[in-house]
């Protein structure tokens, strides 16, 4: 029997013998209120035998609860995890003393770039913006590295990375054919409504549309009139 405050854990009704099965027990702890404050106890019995997801998990929630410093070396430990990767950058970004990180717009590149490459869309959308602001050496322009990282986030489904492309292709590519084609995926994103930008997303990439549709009609009409009356024959009606 695995006693935590007075609450007994065990797994299919069992004591847990293994890193795997103390992982298990801190992983639904984490994923219940009730038993939160449990999940590192268990996590950690497994993270000290190198149980891999364990010392992740562990990195993540030490990360997102603000315990900076210990949160830092189970990160550094979790080798290939995307989710590491960018919670790094993030941290070298900024800078964090407490965990004895200074500020490194390079080191957090380079986080980022090994967080991208392994899909983590978070770490595209944040290194479009580094090579956007001209924070990290280019090879190229700016805005072709950094369109690279949106769409790459969102051919994941990301709304914030269509929109961001999106906005690429209108403003410093005038390209309003693929701008208007990601604009509507973010409209139609069923995630967009969940981000916490979903509602300025949603509104701007409607009102581009809009304006989309009106330029469109309004050529339109334009070549309508030129079939109609060419240019050569307007002064007959003068």
């Amino acid at each position: 029997m695995v006693l935590w405050q007075g609450n007994n854990f065990t797994v299919d009704g069992r004591e847990p013998t293994t890193a795997e099965e103390y992982y298990r027990i801190g992983l639904r702890c984490w994923h219940d209120d009730r038993y939160r404050n449990a999940a590192t106890h268990f996590l950690g019995a497994a993270a000290d035998v190198g149980h891999e997801a364990a010392i992740e998990l562990l990195g993540h929630i030490d990360y997102v609860q603000g315990r900076f410093a210990s949160a830092v070396p189970h990160l550094r430990r979790s080798s290939g995890s995307p989710r590491a990767a960018y919670y790094l950058a993030c941290l070298h970004q900024r800078g964090c003393p407490e965990a004895g990180i200074g500020q490194s717009y390079d080191e957090a590149g380079r986080w980022y770039r090994a967080a991208a490459r392994s899909g983590e869309p978070e770490a595209m959308l944040a290194l479009g913006d580094l090579y956007l602001e001209r924070l990290v050496p280019v090879t190229g322009t700016p805005a072709e590295h950094a369109l690279e990282q949106f769409l790459a986030a969102a051919a994941r489904g990301h709304p914030y990375g269509q929109y961001r492309a999106a906005e690429i292709y209108r403003t410093l590519y005038q390209d309003s054919e693929r701008a208007a084609a990601l604009y509507r995926a973010c409209v139609d994103n069923p995630l967009t409504g969940r981000h916490a930008l979903g509602s300025m997303m949603t509104l701007q990439s409607q009102a581009h549309l809009r304006e989309f549709s009106a330029t469109t009609a309004a050529r339109l009409q334009q070549q309508r009139r030129d079939a109609t009356h060419p240019a050569e024959r307007r002064d007959d009606f003068y």
